[in-house]
């Protein structure tokens, strides 16, 4: 069995009125942070990953399974 990895998908396409809801129950910040396109929301995330001390949630291996930053 060969295993292939998944290419990310292109961003899905949403409508006005989604991101309109968001802004209603969300905030209009958090509204415009999901508008970004999926790379520069990605780019934000590993940027507050790298430079403070957050969970190692973007990790390839989780912390469980001695994964991290200081123990890739």
């Amino acid at each position: 069995m060969k295993i292939v990895p998944v290419e990310p998908k292109s961003d899905p396409e949403y409508s006005e009125e989604y991101y309109e809801h968001l802004a209603r129950t969300m905030g209009e910040e958090k509204a415009a942070w999901a508008r970004l396109p999926r790379a520069e929301r990605e780019k934000e995330l590993r940027w507050y990953h790298e430079h403070f001390n957050t969970p190692d949630d973007l990790a390839e291996w989780p912390p469980e399974l001695d994964g991290g930053v200081w123990n890739p």
